[in-house]
């Protein structure tokens, strides 16, 4: 079916199919199944073939058809030619957030790592096959610490990729800093972005950070087991008027903070790629009173992003098509 170019909105009870909708678009579009680690095989096929597929048509700058095939792993076409995750991303970029994902303000670090890694996946190529190189050589370090062996062996992988790492988010996080700035509208007070090496910040250089921090926390490492240097453990602070976010901001303000910085990626990948990035939002008005779903709308019908957003709230507002699911069919209103 055909989709506006703005701001869609998905409707229906829960269990109608919304989500299995996201997840549809999430992986056509280069960034696989919604939930990280979540294994192909895994996915539910309807069909008798043990094979699934998804097709999709998309028009912009030119008009593509997008296929893919579904098993133990997904494979991706565009106009009948093979294509890789990495290169679609940056082809057709797209940012999914589902509903935990509304919560990076007092969320863990992690949620703010994803954050600064599906910005840089999609600017940068070359970041997504870091990410996976740098995580390969830091599960081999995991095993090594935990027989309480000598782990210098894959520090030599780590070294180089994971200081390549933190200048990338480091330079992301300043960029979304900047970014943040043009919604302030969503913001109860202007928020400032500190990017934090994970276990560094001994040196300037990146390079020289992470020898540094290796050698001095080696016994600690070795003692605990757990690698205790490196982008895994990176984050992101949030700072309103020198406090915490998460302590300063009310739970209201902190969702419309975190939608804030959503939007700030949006803008941020829009100005790097020089394309607007398709938005998917799953529950996207989860605890979000009147006030903070109006900023939140009028923000995102602002940005001229075309928008998918789906909540189980029966909602009509101007600017915005609302698309109804029902046992996992569509029927327009």
């Amino acid at each position: 079916m055909a989709w506006s170019a703005g701001f869609n909105l998905i409707t229906g009870l829960n269990g109608a199919g919304k989500t299995n909708f996201i997840e549809g678009l999430n992986l056509v579009s280069g960034w696989g199944p919604l939930e990280r680690g979540t294994r192909m095989s895994s996915l539910v096929n309807w069909g008798e073939s043990e094979r699934a597929s998804l097709w999709a048509r998309v028009s912009g700058e030119r008009i593509s058809d997008i296929f893919a095939s579904i098993s133990a792993r997904c494979s991706l076409k565009c106009d009948d030619k093979a294509i890789g995750a990495s290169a679609m991303r940056s082809k057709m970029p797209v940012l999914t957030f589902l509903s935990d994902g509304m919560s990076l303000v007092r969320g863990g670090a992690s949620s703010r790592r994803a954050l600064l890694d599906m910005a840089g996946a999609i600017i940068s190529p070359s970041y997504a096959v870091r990410l996976y190189d740098y995580r390969k050589a830091l599960r081999q370090k995991a095993v090594l610490l935990r027989r309480r062996m000598d782990a210098r062996f894959a520090e030599r992988a780590m070294i180089p990729t994971g200081s390549w790492l933190w200048i990338a988010r480091e330079e992301i996080a300043k960029l979304l800093g900047v970014a943040l700035r043009d919604f302030s509208e969503l913001l109860a007070s202007p928020m400032e972005l500190r990017f934090e090496r994970g276990g560094g910040g001994w040196s300037p250089s990146a390079l020289e950070d992470f020898k540094m921090s290796l050698s001095m926390k080696r016994e600690r490492e070795l003692a605990s087991g757990v690698p205790l240097v490196g982008p895994q453990r990176d984050d992101v602070k949030l700072i309103c008027s020198g406090m915490d976010a998460a302590l300063f901001l009310s739970r209201g303000q902190s969702r419309r903070a975190a939608a804030a910085l959503i939007l700030a990626t949006a803008l941020v990948v829009e100005q790097r790629v020089g394309r607007k990035p398709v938005l998917i939002f799953d529950e996207v008005t989860s605890e979000l009173d009147e006030g903070g779903r109006h900023a939140l709308f009028e923000a995102l019908l602002d940005t001229g992003c075309q928008v998918f957003a789906a909540t189980a709230d029966d909602i009509d507002y101007e600017g915005i098509s609302v698309y109804r699911l029902k046992d996992g069919r569509f029927a327009l209103p």
